[in-house]
């Protein structure tokens, strides 16, 4: 949409706003009803819920555009192309068979033995000790010797750290979390070795000081129980009605799973639970119909935990044990009474969005129909025949002709097979890639989701703001490595520090923060993400709506008027210096003046000899 040069000269044009759209960042409601107004999509007939209806599409759009420009910023790093890129799907497969393993047959030999039949995900009752409103939950440590590595930078994929501990006997495998934004996507991972392997003597000798391309590994031993809090969900999930909805879309995802186990072990065994829970239920006798749901939705979701590393209620699979009580160590049911008018109860909202949210990510899992357009990813088939369009000549209704080897075919989707697996060097097959891994990050029910303050893309495109903010980042990170390196320099190894009474180790007080008074006196902080964009804690108008045409912007993002266009504006109420004012020697012959209140005022008053 192209602006008027010159706003003022037009009254016509001060109606033209700026579509929010075509925005870097989130408007107000206030300032969406105004734009829809100015726009002339304002329908006055609407109630307040409809005209929020489409406030929170747009949000919902904007989200999506903040997601694209997480990928673009992302999309290099080697944790998001071992999680979304099609290239590491065979990897990807082949962590899910180690994490999963004979796990689902073991459930079944435990469920058939009755080692199950007193499972409950209810809410356990509150201690009478217990002060505090959260349920604590204690994580054991594992059977088998493990390390745990504090933070993992984004730049370090997990073959390196893979060939890095695995150069030590006895290496099983490597679990790890997904990045988290507020932590510059920093990860967090778990080194599992076999029994019998010596951890201290390891951590004393050859992991001392694990370094990977220049970057010091913090890790320790996981021996001690972790006491951590669980998660509840809301009392409508005890309800008969949401326990049937439940039952439902957890036996869909479960033959999700097993059909993904069963392609990717390669072998002819099935594996089937819902007649062998059906069997247990039928053990048990159960008579009350609600008992009978929440124990065989129990026995499922315990299925879900114990043989694919999956929680149903927070919609998320892993391929290890690990991962999985990182993000969800537990979910109970809250089993306090829900109110009898649900509508009115004050938490009704909540519980509301919590069950859809759930619903949502569940289909996102199981629908094999997903509709990648309505949640801001690609139609792959339009962008596989806009990329092949240019070696397809078309000669007659039915007849498509490939300009490479001249071969005719009869449709379009023929062809445009035939360029993919014949010709895939002649086309732009990495546009491709990064298509399909956008849509695998779009329908990621537990993506990592981009800061609020994330400026989103327009049309496609990187943010220009983004980008000037990325340069600063780079010239920042030179300078602070700099001074890292002068102060390395500076100060010599071994040194003793007369403050804290102990010898200077600069990389771990660089790296912690500790150690010599120089290292405490920080700047003030600044939230620096990886992809370069400064995160500050500010209000008003974002820097990057100053270049946009101020009439057409909402009333809450138009700068004040300057000065200089209004000069009768300027400090309008200040106060005229009093008569016989001398100029103040102090202020370099500018217009400061002062008044010498020790001398005589005037008038009839006398000057006082001392």
């Amino acid at each position: 949409m192209s602006h008027p040069t010159n706003p003022n000269t037009s009254n016509s044009s001060q109606s033209i706003p700026v579509n929010p759209n075509d925005l870097e960042y989130l408007i107000g409601f206030k300032d969406f009803i105004f734009w829809l107004k100015l726009s002339g999509k304002f329908n006055p007939n609407e109630d307040k819920d409809e005209l929020y209806n489409k406030y929170l599409e747009y949000r919902k759009l904007f989200h999506s555009r903040q997601c694209y420009t997480l990928f673009l910023q992302q999309k290099h790093q080697p944790w998001f192309v071992e999680k979304y890129y099609p290239s590491k799907e065979d990897h990807r497969n082949h962590l899910k068979l180690r994490g999963w393993n004979s796990k689902p047959r073991d459930f079944i030999e435990d469920l058939n033995s009755g080692a199950f039949d007193s499972v409950s995900f209810d809410k356990p009752p509150k201690d009478s000790n217990e002060s505090t409103q959260t349920t604590p939950y204690t994580i054991q440590p594992p059977n088998h010797p493990q390390l745990f590595i504090k933070s993992i930078p984004p730049a370090i994929g997990r073959s390196k750290l893979e060939s890095y501990f695995s150069q030590l006997d006895g290496f099983d495998y490597l679990a790890l979390s997904d990045p988290q934004a507020v932590k510059r996507y920093h990860r967090t991972g778990w080194v599992s070795y076999k029994q019998g392997i010596d951890l201290d003597y390891y951590l004393k000798n050859q992991l001392s000081h694990p370094k990977i391309d220049t970057f010091t590994l913090y890790i320790n031993k996981c021996d001690t129980p972790i006491t951590t809090k669980a998660k509840v969900a809301p009392p409508i999930s005890n309800t008969p009605d949401r326990l049937r909805q439940d039952l439902g879309n957890i036996k869909k995802l479960c033959t999700h799973l097993e059909s993904t186990y069963n392609t990717i072990s390669n072998n002819d065994l099935s594996i089937n639970i819902s007649q062998h829970i059906s069997n247990a239920i039928t053990k048990l006798n159960i008579s009350d119909h609600t008992t009978r749901l929440k124990k065989e939705l129990d026995l499922y979701i315990l299925y879900l935990r114990n043989a694919f590393n999956t929680c149903y209620y927070s919609a998320s699979i892993h391929d290890f044990k690990e991962e999985l009580v990182r993000k969800s160590c537990i979910y109970y049911r809250n089993t306090a009474n829900p109110p009898d008018n649900h509508e009115d109860a004050y938490d009704s909202h909540k519980s509301d969005n919590w069950m859809r949210h759930l619903d949502e990510k569940i289909s996102s899992l199981i629908e094999p129909n997903f509709d990648y357009l309505a949640c801001g990813g690609f139609d792959y088939d339009e962008q596989v025949t806009a990329v092949v369009s240019k070696l397809i000549k078309k000669e007659d209704e039915n007849k498509f002709r490939c300009l490479e080897c001249t071969k005719l075919f009869r449709a379009t989707e023929f062809i445009e097979k035939h360029i993919l697996n014949k010709h895939s060097e002649m086309i732009d097959v990495d546009k491709l890639d990064d298509i399909v891994a956008f849509n695998n990050y779009i329908r990621d029910p537990n993506r990592v989701n981009p800061l609020a303050d994330l400026p989103a893309c327009v049309n496609r495109r990187f943010p220009g703001a983004a980008i000037a903010r990325q340069r600063e980042a780079e010239k920042e990170r030179e300078r602070t490595e700099r001074e890292k390196a002068n102060r390395r320099e500076y100060y010599e190894p071994g040194a003793y520090d007369r403050y804290n009474n102990e010898r200077y180790d600069y990389d771990r007080d660089y790296e912690r923060g500790m150690g010599h008074a120089v290292f405490k006196h920080k700047r003030p902080h600044e939230y620096n993400d990886e992809g370069g964009v400064k995160r500050f804690k500010s209000v008003g108008i974002p820097s990057w709506a100053r270049n946009v045409p101020q009439h057409t912007l909402p009333p809450s993002y138009r700068e004040a008027p300057s000065a200089s266009a209004n000069p009768a504006s300027v400090n309008p109420r200040r106060i005229p210096p009093p008569p016989g004012a001398k100029v103040d020697p102090r202020a370099g012959g500018s217009s400061n003046t002062y008044e010498d209140l020790d001398t005589v005022a005037g008038g009839d008053d006398v000057e006082l000899q001392y």
